[in-house]
């Protein structure tokens, strides 16, 4: 009677040892990549150039190849935004103006 208890007890340490081990052997699942979809998309033309940087005060700056900066305060969603402010590059004056 003592032999085959002490097969049992053998048997079920072994068993929990085993599925402990699988347990902690067992590779983690890769998480799942998160899509967010914005709820404003505004669009900017090409044409106004380069992103420069944005403020509170000011709104974002874009600058194009002739130089023209354009200032967007009030961003509407699904929309092209109005410029508040351009401020264009012109000539250099000649001497004696």
């Amino acid at each position: 009677m003592k032999t085959s208890i002490r097969t049992v007890l053998v048997v079920a340490v072994t068993i929990v040892a085993l599925l402990s081990l699988k347990m902690y052997a067992a590779t983690p699942k890769k998480p799942a990549p998160q899509v967010w979809t914005p709820g404003c998309v505004a669009n900017v033309p090409k044409s106004w150039g380069a992103y420069k940087g944005g403020s509170a005060q000011s709104g974002l700056a874009f600058e194009d190849s002739a130089g023209t900066l354009r200032f967007l305060t009030n961003i509407p969603c699904d929309g092209t935004p109005a410029v508040a402010l351009e401020i264009r590059r012109t000539a250099p004056n000649s001497p004696g103006n």
